[in-house]
């Protein structure tokens, strides 16, 4: 996931993409189909497969953007490097490029043509052919995140562009809301999650109108997600998490940190799973139980500059250290695996330290080393490394499919 501010030239969020739809099928693959169908899912054309087809969407610091397939290993350039600093995004099926100049911006969107829908306990996983759906102009910082069916475009804390996936086969012609906000705003549930400069988050309708009497108190909101439980923003006192109760009305509820303890700016986790993991200052980690809405303080011997909750059965999260290692850690601080300091270069640079980035799969993490211009695959349970992809200048990576 993540959120990202764009005018910061190489942020990778959080933001995720989770589809939800109604009705099942076989998970076999049918032939590629437009039509909603049986499951009541458009497809928008690509061809529903038997598996998440994964990729990689690699991008540096000028845009230039290539989709790496993970199965096959083919590398697809999607965009060229263009004139300046890009600052990329993305929402595991579409990538945003950004461009700013003085005030004025542009941001390019790309759909990879990859996304899996999570319905209870299965999903449902498409593949199509990755194309450039269009451009936006705005104006200001251009915030973006994605949740559901929907990504929302924040241009300048004053406007906002909704994306409502479904319809990008017909390009970006899409209403712009006049809607001020200070912070990432969040679709859910047909509803958009907006936050305020006074340090709350209201709930408006498509349109822009509220959509709830109250607003929920949650100051200098500086991430958002979604997870399989709800939408989660993370704030300066904790996080507010925001569910849909039986009959559509959304409710937010505080998880505040225990009295005293750091906040992580940043939180992540796996697709779908309800689980997020952040940095706690030189503390270690933070592992936010979304059902039990319960923080868990990972200790570390090491200050870790990167951390993302794998959402499994035993709590795991994985994490890169201060030291340029890789790390699996269980709730209670213990090492399950670790990797040599592969990252030590890049942690050394303090112009490449942020621009390392985290992404994990069921089986697999994927972790960028920008000095050295590489991308690792590294297993999550015994952090061996299983593939190594060279030659990308991963100022962004995102893991799509």
């Amino acid at each position: 996931m993540n959120l990202a501010l764009l005018r910061r030239a190489a942020l990778a969020p959080s933001a995720l993409l989770v589809l939800l739809a109604a009705g099942c099928a076989s998970p076999v693959a049918p032939a590629a189909t437009a039509d909603p169908g049986a499951h009541g899912i458009d497809s928008g054309g690509a061809a529903e497969v038997a598996a998440p087809a994964l990729a990689l969407a690699v991008a540096d610091e000028r845009g230039a953007l290539t989709l790496l397939d993970l199965d096959s290993e083919e590398r697809v350039v999607l965009t060229d490097a263009g004139a300046g600093r890009a600052a990329v995004s993305g929402d595991g099926r579409l990538v945003f490029l950004a461009r700013t100049d003085g005030d004025e911006a542009t941001v390019d969107v790309v759909d990879t043509g990859r996304w899996t829908v999570p319905h209870g306990d299965h999903t449902h996983s498409f593949q199509g052919e990755p194309r450039q759906v269009g451009s936006l102009d705005g104006h200001g910082e251009v915030r973006v995140s994605g949740a559901g069916q929907s990504t929302a475009i924040g241009f300048g804390g004053a406007e906002v562009v909704v994306l409502p996936h479904d319809d990008l086969a017909g390009g970006l012609d899409t209403a712009r809301l006049d809607l001020t906000h200070a912070g990432p705003v969040l679709p859910f549930a047909d509803r958009l999650l907006v936050p305020t400069a006074s340090g709350t988050i209201r709930i408006v309708d498509g349109e822009g109108a509220p959509a709830a009497a109250a607003e929920i108190p949650c100051g200098a909101v500086s991430d958002a997600d979604l997870t399989r439980v709800g939408a989660v923003f993370a704030c300066a006192e904790g996080t507010v998490l925001f569910t849909r109760q039986v009959g559509g009305e959304i409710v937010g509820e505080a998880i505040p940190y225990p009295a005293g303890a750091p906040a992580a700016t940043r939180l992540d986790g796996r697709a779908d799973r309800p689980d997020l993991a952040g940095v706690a200052g030189d503390d270690g980690a933070w592992l936010l139980d979304v059902r039990q809405r319960t923080w868990t303080l990972i200790p570390s011997d090491v200050p870790l500059i990167r951390a993302v909750a794998l959402g499994d059965d035993a709590g795991r999260t994985v994490a890169v250290d201060a030291e340029g290692r890789l790390r699996v850690l269980a709730p209670d601080g213990s090492v399950l695996a670790r990797t040599e300091p592969l990252l030590a270069a890049t942690i050394a640079d303090p112009a490449l330290r942020d621009r390392v980035e985290l992404r994990v799969s069921a089986r697999r993490v994927y972790v960028a080393d920008p000095a050295a211009g590489t991308i690792y695959e590294i297993d999550n349970g015994d952090a061996r490394i299983t593939r190594t992809f060279s030659d990308l200048e991963a100022a962004f990576l995102q893991l799509v499919g």
